[in-house]
């Protein structure tokens, strides 16, 4: 897309890389967008676990000769996926890794094990119809939910065609595609369908903040946005619109601090105002970021 002349400083390290995801199209043979991991390993399980905070991790400790593993791999995975980042799955194949069989204390597999936090539960160790096995998964994520765990994660695995390449759902292959076009109301428009079909999408959430933060400093006149901002503290528009510069330019802590600190010493409309702007600009950025996470603290010390 066109940039604007000095929006985004070429020297800054952290600059936010707004284009970074390129629309593919066409059919695939490849793989598809999952949230289950195949086979994994020491160093994969340790990985996995780094979403139990977030999700339910669900792990089916199988038994590749025992015939019951494969049918509790045919119900489950697809069962896992279509939650879309609500649990997550790792298969672990216990004959080639017995010492994971052991660190779950389970005898023999095949099990499945479900983690939530610091808990594991043994769901079961044999096939179970698809209608049982949706009841149980409800159930864990309804718990999962009560336990203050009613995040997503993106994909595991994305889809890729058979070069290799990343294949985007079809909304947002046509929001990455206007976005690329830089019709940025059909782009959000796009996101907006995805969210419609998938409330917890929260790649199209991001996707959305993203060109809502392009949108707005599209034509921006940096220089006076800056003096805006300067001359007007207490003016929410003029402090919202500096930090949509500083984070497109790779200054996150700046633009995060600057709208913390108009919060902390702000009322009313204008703060919530403020307050909004700053999650939409957390979601630009990810919750994955440590900077998030920080300025998520430093807000609710302001708020509080």
């Amino acid at each position: 897309m066109t940039q604007q002349p000095n929006s985004t400083p070429s020297h800054s390290r952290d600059a936010i890389d707004l284009t970074n995801i390129q629309a593919q199209s066409g059919q695939t043979d490849g793989t598809q967008r999952s949230w289950v991991l195949q086979n994994i390993d020491q160093p994969g399980l340790e990985g996995l676990l780094q979403n139990a905070a977030t999700v339910p991790v669900i792990i089916h400790l199988a038994t590749p000769s025992n015939p019951a593993s494969a049918q509790i791999d045919a119900v489950l995975q697809p069962a896992i996926d279509a939650r879309a980042g609500r649990m997550v799955m790792g298969r672990i194949d216990t004959e080639a890794h017995p010492e994971l069989l052991q660190m779950f204390g389970v005898p023999a597999g095949p099990m499945v094990v479900a983690l939530m936090g610091q808990q594991a539960v043994p769901l079961f160790n044999e096939a179970v119809e698809a209608e049982q096995l949706e009841q149980l998964l409800d159930e864990i994520n309804s718990s999962a939910v009560q336990a203050g765990m009613a995040g997503t994660v993106p994909p595991l695995v994305e889809a890729t065609n058979d070069d290799g390449d990343v294949m985007l759902p079809p909304l947002h292959q046509e929001a990455e595609a206007a976005l690329q076009a830089e019709n940025y109301d059909e782009a959000i428009a796009a996101y907006d369908k995805a969210l419609a079909e998938n409330p917890q999408d929260d790649e199209a959430q991001r996707g959305k903040a993203r060109v809502g933060l392009m949108q707005r400093t599209h034509d921006a006149d940096v220089q006076q946005v800056r003096a805006n901002a300067a001359d007007r503290p207490d003016d929410v528009a003029a402090q919202v619109a500096v930090a949509d510069l500083d984070l497109l330019g790779g200054h996150v802590k700046d633009a995060f601090d600057r709208l913390v600190k108009y919060i902390g010493r702000s009322s009313g409309e204008d703060k919530d105002t403020a307050r909004l702007h700053l999650l939409e600009l957390y979601s630009v950025v990810g919750d994955q970021d440590e900077r998030v996470a920080i300025s998520r603290r430093k807000l609710a010390a302001a708020l509080f």
